[in-house]
This record gives C-alpha cells, sequence and structure tokens, in this order.
C-alpha cells in the first residue's frame, strides 16, 4: 500500500510521529506522501522525508495561502523541488468553497506553481473544491496534456471525473468516500478505471466511517481499500497490487512491479500469459500502442500485473510460476497476446495444469485459431479446455476489420463465427463477448451470438482491461 496524502509533519502528529510510522509499517504500507500546505511547513516535510527511507515530500502553497506566494518563497521552492526525497509540487489548486485568499490571486499562484512543476519535472498534487471549471482552464493554459499528477481527494461528480482523466490526471479519493452520505461520490468511483486511481488517506483528517471523528493516520487505509474492492469487485489485493503500481509510475515512489509476469492472479483466478504476439491490432488495446513495444508508460499494465514479456516461456516456466493451480476458482489462458498462437504449448500447459489439479479452465481467445493453423482446431482442444470465451467484437466483417484490423483480412470475421460453432458443436461451454467500445452495437452482437450461433454473450467494459 502507498498512502499517497498524508499530512505527518502537522502538530496532530508532534506526541507520536515514529509509533504513526510504525502502525503504518505494521499494516504493510511501504511509501508514504507528505504535501505541504504553506511556506512554513515546506522544509519541515522535506526534514522529514529525509529522516524516514519510506517517507517523501510534496512542496507547495495551498490556495488557501496564496498570498503566501512571494518571489522568495516561489525561489525556496524552486530549491527545495530538486531534492531527492521532494516527489511531488502540492499541494496546490483552488478553493472556491472557504475562499481564504481571493479567487485572483489563488489563480495567479496556481498558474506560477505549475510551471514550476513542469521546470522542475514534477507531478503536481492538486486541491480542488467548487472550482473545477477554473482549474481545467488553467491547467490547459499552463501545461500541456496528458498532465502529470492526481486531484487528491476528488469530491467532483462524474463529467469532472473524466475531464480531469481525459487531462491524463489520476484521480484519489480519501476516508470521505467511505462516508454513510456519500453515495454519489461513490457512484462516480464506480465509473472511474481503476487504472487511474490511487489511495489516500489525507491524515489527520477525513477519517473513515468506523473511525469518524478521531484522528486519522495512515494504517487507517485499510478500510478504504476493501471498500475499493466491492466497489470494483475485486480482491483487497487486488486494490493493494493496482493503486501500489499507480502511485509508483506517478511519484516513483514505493516498489517497482514485477516485469513480464507469465502468470498472474486477479479476484480469484489465475491467468496465464503466453505470448505478445497477436493477429489482431484492436484499436482499445494496449497492442496497437507503440509505447507497448518500446517498453514505456503504463500500457504493458493489466490491474497491476506488468504482461510484455521479453520472450514467449516455455511450459515448464508456466507450471512453475503458477504454483498449486486448485488455489484458484479457475485457470483462464489470457494475456495481452493471442493464445492460440501457441496452440501446442496451449494444450500441453492445459493438460498439466488439469493433473496438477486445475478445477475450471478457460481460453480468452479472437477466435482466429482456424486461420492461424489452417485446419479446425476445436477439436483439439476438447478435454483440455472446459471454457472458450471468443471476441466476436463486431456484428459484421466491415466493422471488424476497421477495429479490430486482423491479419487474415475481410474474411476474418467469418472464420470466427465458424470457430464458434465448431467449439459450441465440440460439447465445449462458449461465450462471445463484445467491448462496449463507441460505435460498436452491442445488442446487434448479441443477437448475432444467441440467435444466430446459439452461444452464451457477454459485454465487456471499455477502457477497463481485466
Amino acid at each position: 500500500m502507498i498512502d499517497t496524502h498524508c499530512h505527518l509533519h502537522r502538530a496532530e502528529f508532534d506526541a507520536d510521529r515514529d509509533a504513526v510510522l510504525a502502525r503504518a509499517r505494521a499494516a504493510g504500507l511501504t511509501a508514504l506522501l507528505d504535501p505541504a500546505t504553506d511556506a512554513a511547513s515546506n522544509r519541515r516535510t522535506v526534514e522529514l522525508a529525509e529522516q524516514h527511507p519510506d517517507v517523501y515530500a510534496a512542496v507547495g502553497i495551498h490556495p488557501h495561502d496564496a498570498a503566501e506566494l512571494t518571489d522568495e518563497v516561489l525561489r525556496e521552492l524552486a530549491s527545495l523541488g530538486t531534492r531527492k526525497k521532494v516527489a511531488a509540487i502540492g499541494e496546490i489548486g483552488l478553493d472556491y468553497f472557504r475562499e481564504l485568499s481571493p479567487r485572483p490571486l489563488q489563480r495567479e499562484a496556481f498558474a506560477k506553481l505549475l510551471r514550476l512543476a513542469h521546470e522542475l519535472g514534477k507531478p503536481v498534487i492538486l486541491h480542488c473544491r467548487d472550482a473545477f471549471p477554473d482549474l481545467f482552464a488553467i491547467l490547459r493554459e499552463t501545461l500541456k496534456p496528458p498532465i502529470r499528477g492526481l486531484v487528491h481527494c476528488f469530491t467532483g461528480n462524474l463529467d469532472e471525473a473524466r475531464e480531469a482523466l481525459d487531462l491524463g490526471l489520476t484521480l484519489s479519493f480519501a476516508g470521505n468516500l467511505t462516508f454513510n452520505k456519500a453515495d454519489p461520490l461513490r457512484a462516480v468511483a464506480r465509473e472511474v478505471p481503476f487504472d487511474r486511481v490511487v489511495l489516500e488517506t489525507d491524515a489527520p483528517f477525513l477519517a473513515p466511517q468506523s473511525l469518524r471523528g478521531k484522528r486519522n493516520e495512515p494504517a487507517y487505509l485499510k478500510e478504504l481499500m476493501e471498500l475499493w474492492a466491492k466497489l470494483k469487485d475485486l480482491t483487497v489485493e487486488d486494490v493493494d497490487r493496482v493503486t501500489t503500481v499507480n502511485a509508483h509510475h506517478l511519484f516513483g515512489i514505493g516498489p517497482a512491479p514485477r516485469r513480464g509476469r507469465i502468470t498472474y492472479p486477479i479476484r480469484d483466478a489465475l491467468y496465464v500469459n503466453l505470448t505478445n504476439a497477436c493477429t489482431d491490432r484492436c484499436v482499445f488495446c494496449a497492442l496497437s500502442d507503440d509505447q507497448f513495444w518500446k517498453g514505456e508508460g503504463t500500457s504493458p499494465f493489466v490491474k497491476g500485473h506488468h504482461l510484455r514479456m521479453s520472450r514467449d516461456p516455455s511450459v515448464e516456466e508456466v507450471l512453475a510460476d503458477a504454483g498449486d493451480p486448485s488455489r484458484y476458482r479457475e485457470i483462464v489462458f489470457c494475456g495481452y497476446g493471442e493464445p492460440v498462437i501457441r496452440l501446442d504449448e496451449l494444450k500441453e500447459s492445459a493438460r498439466r495444469l488439469r493433473e496438477k489439479g486445475a478445477r475450471w479452465i478457460r481460453l480468452n481467445t479472437n477466435g482466429h485459431g482456424n486461420l492461424i493453423h489452417k485446419r479446425p482446431v476445436a477439436r483439439e482442444l476438447k478435454g483440455l479446455i472446459d471454457e472458450i470465451s471468443v471476441s466476436l467484437n463486431t456484428p459484421n466483417a466491415q466493422q471488424y476489420l476497421e477495429i479490430c484490423r486482423p491479419a487474415f483480412g475481410l474474411e476474418t470475421y467469418d472464420s470466427i463465427k465458424q470457430f464458434i460453432r465448431e467449439c459450441r458443436d465440440e460439447g465445449l461451454k462458449v461465450v462471445a463477448t463484445a467491448v462496449a467500445m463507441p460505435g460498436v452495437d452491442v445488442e446487434a452482437c448479441r443477437r448475432i451470438a444467441e440467435q444466430e450461433l446459439k452461444v452464451a454473450y457477454r459485454v465487456r467494459t471499455y477502457d477497463d482491461v481485466g
């Protein structure tokens, strides 16, 4: 876990700061980010960060104290911002709710601090209350999207969340997400792609519902994690992993993720990543992004797992990495690439995983198997695979060509449908799927799956892989 926003420098922690840090570590936190708010606290946050290996600082001027941003303070921030333990510029932004500083002064200070962050190459930690139109306008005027940074303690509506995401920002929800009357905010959180979320306590403020009214501290992050697990239908371990990776990408703090996963757990399933190769280049997939092949950015990640492998794994490597398959509800052959490309390794891995106790084995495929191997392959999967999920994706061949861009051209779509029929006729459980991306008639896909092909159908969420 990483707490991306806790004010450890504040006087509320003076009496027991070491004990607070000890409880945080015991709870599993690997890094904590302490944002300053005014001129006096900037040096204090840096001093604390330099005293503790797992504590990092952010320096800035809160909108409440915008008048403090003199040329001298700006020079000091520029100097502090170069220190090794300073991970961001923040907390900065706009606050039209309490309006303790005049709005024009807030906007002027905010723009100056954004320019400083750009000069230093640092992400920003943004505070915003009742000021999103001006916040977004100043961000666009001052920095070129995508913008590295996060909106701390997000309390906006869904349109504001989407605009922040469009700018490249990450969203952070604090303990107020757990409050009894926070249903509207939880509705927003459900719709936010989880690879754009980090965790924070905002300690000593905003203790979660079960501790409301008490001083908050980083160790209390667990209650927020448990809520996120319910909102996103994930496990607490998934939430921990995903948000830790997100925070590491944004701020460079905490542990670096393991790269090139062969197998990777999500919820109660274990996924097997056989290859990065694919016979599609779907417009919605990271494989169509040049960054994926350069190993840059976050595109090789699914639910906190880095899937870009340097080479295809052997069957022995798959088995060793999987461990005991009986621990999982199902084993799923599904990486970034198309597993049927490695049909022999797929069959042998499935056979041996079954021998080791796998309870249910599912294959996620683009349905190109017959084209790849120039023969019907459904019969070869019988007895090895229990369920096949086939990406139909569009209701016609032309749109499939435009969206999925298959290597085999226009004939691919009809071949996918034939593959589905053959799997169905072999007695395999078949589910045809479609990604609900703009412009795709998912109900027309449903009719093809259920009425023409006589198989089950599922709509996959657009832009939220895994």
